[in-house]
C-alpha cells in the first residue's frame, strides 16, 4: 500500500484541465459516472462512462507532490487534462470512502511462489495473446544483457526482429482489433496507442543519450509503418495516426542527432528517410519525415545552426527564403538534446535566435538566472500563454512575488490565446498568498475572457464589500455578450445563480439545446409557469412524433415539469387534457403509452392529496 497521502485539492485540479474540461468533468461527477476507482501505490485506475458504448479507462500518477502524470482512452488533446479525469480526479478529492485501496502488483509478487507467477503470466498471455511479443521481446533483452558494471551501464541488445513483429501485429487485422468493430474511431485510437507504447521505448533511449538503441527500434518500427497496413489505422474522423507519424519523425530526428553514426551509417538513414518521405508524401501535403531527414543531411554542421549557437545569427538566417513548416521542430529536436547534453549556452542561443520565448526563459529560470529572466520576459513576452510558462518556473523556483508579478503582466498583453487560463491560475495564486486585490483583479480578468459560475462565484467570495457594485457590472457584461452555442448553458447557469430569470429565459429562447432548456426550466416553473408550460411541449412533441422510444422517458420529464408549472398556475385539467391527447394519439406507441397513463395517474394522486389536505 502507498505510505503516503498527496494533498490535492479542487484548485489544483482546475489548474490541471481548461475551464471546458474542468465544467464538463464536473458534470460527469455529479452524475456518478467514475465507476471501477482503484488505487495501487502510486497509481490510481478508474472507468468513466461517457458518450461511447465502453467506459473509458483512466490513470493517474501520484506522489508526495500530488498529480505527476494523468492518461486516457479518450481521444481529447486540446491542452489540459480531460474531463473524465477531472471527474476521477475530484471523485479522489470529494469522496476518498470511493476509493478501492489495494495492494501495488509489485507487493502482491514480492513473496509469491515463482511458479504461480508463471502459471498467472501464461494465462494472462493466453487471454490477451497481443501482450505475447511484448514479453518475448522483454525476456530476449533480459536474456541478451551482460555480467558487470559496465554491461549495466549500457543499453541490452535489441531484438528488431521482435520489435517488427509487435508492429505487425498491431497494423494487420487480428482477432484482437474485433472487440471494437463497434467503434472504428476508438478502435484506431487504441491501436495507434499500442504503436506508442513501442516508441516509448526509443523515447527512453534518447533520453538516456543512446540514440544507437533508439535507432535499433526505430529501423524496423518505421520499416514497417511504410506497408499499406497502416491505411487500415486512418479512419475518417481520426487523425491520431498521421500525428504518430508526426512524433516517430521528431523522435527519430533526436536519435540521429544523439547517436554517433559514421558517414556511411548517415547516409544509409538519408536514403531511406528520403525514400519514406516521398512514399508519405502521397498521403499529406506536409509529409512525415522531413525534420529527420533534415537531421540526417545537416546534423550538428549546419553552418546556419553553428552560428546560432554561438550567439551570431537571428532566426531569419537560418534559412534561405521563407522557413519550411517544420522549422520549429527542426529547432527543437536540437534544444531537446542540447538539454540533455548539458550545453545550456548553445541552448539559450539557439532559442532566443528562433524567438522560442517560453524555452528561453524557462531554461534561464531553471539555470537560477531568475534576474535575467524576468528582464528579457518583460522586454519581449507576446503573449498570455508564455506569460503562464515562466510565471509557473518562477513559483516552482520559489520566487512567488515575481511569478504574479508576470502574471499581472501577461494580463495586460494584446492576445487572447491562453488568457483565461493565466488569470484563473493568478486567481488562484493571489489568493493563496493572501493578495486579495490582485485575486480579485485577476478573478474578474477570468470571468471577462471566459464567463463561467465558478469564476462568478469566486468574484463574489473576493468582493466582499464591493460585491453588489460588482456583480451589476459583471452581468451587464455578460448581458452584452454575443452568447453562441458552445457559451449558452455557462450564461444560463451564471444568470440563474443571480437570480436574473429573464436573461436565462431569452437564450432559451435563442437555443433548442436540452442541456441550455433544462435547468431554466427547472429553476423557474413555479415564477413562469407559462413559459415553463410552452417550453417543455417544444422538447416533448418531437421525441414523441419521431418516435424515438429510447428517449420517451425524457419526453415524460418535460411532461412533468410542465405538469408542476400548470398546477401551480391552476391550469392543471388543461394541462392533463393535452396529455390524455397525446396518449390517445399515440396509442399505437406500446411503449409511450403506460408511460404517460403513469404520468397521469401520478397527477390525479396529488390533486387528490392535495383536496384532502
Amino acid at each position: 500500500m502507498a505510505d503516503f497521502d498527496p494533498t490535492l485539492t479542487e484548485a489544483a485540479v482546475r489548474d490541471l484541465a481548461r475551464p471546458q474540461s474542468y465544467d464538463r468533468g464536473e458534470n460527469y461527477y455529479d452524475e456518478d459516472a467514475v465507476v471501477e476507482l482503484v488505487r495501487r501505490g502510486e497509481t490510481i485506475r478508474a472507468a468513466v462512462e461517457g458518450s461511447q458504448y465502453e467506459p473509458y479507462q483512466v490513470r493517474i500518477e501520484l506522489d508526495e507532490t500530488g498529480v505527476v502524470d494523468t492518461a486516457c482512452s479518450c481521444p481529447y488533446d486540446h491542452g489540459g487534462i480531460c474531463k473524465h479525469r477531472v471527474a476521477v480526479l475530484l471523485t479522489y478529492v470529494r469522496d476518498p470512502d470511493r476509493i478501492d485501496q489495494r495492494p501495488p502488483v509489485s507487493e502482491l509478487v514480492a513473496d509469491a511462489d515463482p511458479e504461480d507467477i508463471r502459471d498467472v503470466l501464461v494465462d494472462l498471455v493466453e487471454s490477451r495473446p497481443e501482450l505475447a511479443e511484448q514479453v518475448e521481446s522483454r525476456l530476449e533483452t533480459r536474456e541478451s544483457g551482460e555480467e558487470g558494471d559496465d554491461a549495466r551501464n549500457r543499453t541490452a541488445d535489441i531484438n528488431r526482429e521482435s520489435i517488427r513483429q509487435q508492429v505487425q501485429y498491431i497494423l494487420r487485422p487480428t482477432e484482437g482489433r474485433s472487440a471494437h468493430a463497434y467503434d472504428p474511431y476508438e478502435a484506431v485510437e487504441t491501436d495507434v496507442e499500442k504503436l506508442r507504447n513501442v516508441l516509448d521505448q526509443v523515447r527512453t533511449a534518447v533520453e538516456a543519450g543512446d540514440g544507437e538503441t533508439a535507432l535499433d527500434i526505430l529501423e524496423p518500427l518505421a520499416d514497417e509503418l511504410m506497408d499499406e497496413e497502416w491505411l487500415a489505422l486512418s479512419y475518417d474522423d481520426s487523425h491520431a495516426i498521421f500525428e504518430f507519424f508526426d512524433e516517430v519523425d521528431r523522435v527519430l530526428a533526436e536519435a540521429l542527432l544523439t547517436a554517433d553514426l559514421s558517414e556511411a551509417e548517415r547516409a544509409d538513414w538519408e536514403d531511406r528517410l528520403w525514400a519514406w518521405e516521398q512514399e508519405m508524401g502521397g498521403y499529406t501535403h506536409q509529409p512525415p519525415y522531413s525534420v529527420a531527414l533534415e537531421a540526417a543531411q545537416r546534423g550538428w554542421d549546419f553552418e546556419p545552426v553553428q552560428q546560432a549557437m554561438q550567439g551570431d545569427i537571428g532566426y531569419a538566417g537560418l534559412w534561405e527564403g521563407d522557413p519550411p513548416w517544420y522549422a520549429e521542430d527542426f529547432v527543437r529536436a536540437r534544444l531537446n538534446v542540447l538539454e540533455r547534453q548539458g550545453r545550456i549556452e548553445e541552448y539559450l542561443n539557439l532559442a532566443e535566435a528562433v524567438d522560442l520565448i517560453d524555452d528561453y526563459v524557462t531554461m534561464l529560470v531553471e539555470e537560477g538566472r531568475i534576474d535575467e529572466a524576468i528582464e528579457y520576459s518583460r522586454r519581449n513576452l507576446y503573449s498570455p500563454d508564455e506569460a503562464l510558462t515562466l510565471a509557473k518556473a518562477l513559483r516552482e523556483h520559489d520566487r512567488p512575488k515575481a511569478a504574479l508579478e508576470i502574471a499581472q503582466h501577461g494580463l495586460t498583453l494584446n492576445d487572447s490565446s491562453g488568457q483565461a487560463e493565466l488569470a484563473e491560475w493568478l486567481c488562484d495564486r493571489a489568493t493563496s498568498m493572501g493578495e486579495s486585490e490582485i485575486a480579485l483583479e485577476a478573478a474578474i480578468a477570468t470571468f471577462d475572457a471566459l464567463p463561467t459560475l465558478a469564476a462568478y462565484q469566486a468574484i463574489e467570495e473576493l468582493a466582499g464589500e464591493e460585491w453588489p457594485t460588482v456583480r451589476e457590472e459583471l452581468l451587464e457584461s455578460l448581458a452584452d455578450k454575443d452568447t453562441k452555442q458552445r457559451t449558452a448553458r455557462r450564461h444560463v447557469e451564471i444568470f440563474l445563480y443571480a437570480e436574473r430569470y429573464d436573461e436565462a429565459i431569452a437564450i432559451a429562447d435563442r437555443f433548442s439545446d436540452y442541456k441550455v432548456v433544462e435547468p431554466v426550466v427547472k429553476a423557474v416553473w413555479e415564477e413562469h409557469p407559462n413559459w415553463t408550460i410552452n417550453a417543455c411541449k417544444e422538447q416533448a412533441r418531437p421525441i414523441i412524433d419521431e418516435g424515438q422510444s429510447q428517449r420517451y422517458h425524457h419526453a415524460v420529464d418535460w411532461l412533468e415539469y410542465a405538469g408542476k408549472a400548470a398546477q401551480a398556475s391552476g391550469n392543471l385539467d388543461e394541462w392533463r387534457a393535452y396529455v390524455e391527447d397525446l396518449r390517445d394519439e399515440h396509442y399505437q406507441k406500446y411503449k409511450l403509452r403506460p408511460m404517460l397513463e403513469d404520468l397521469l395517474e401520478e397527477f390525479n394522486g396529488r390533486t387528490h392529496t392535495e383536496d384532502h389536505d
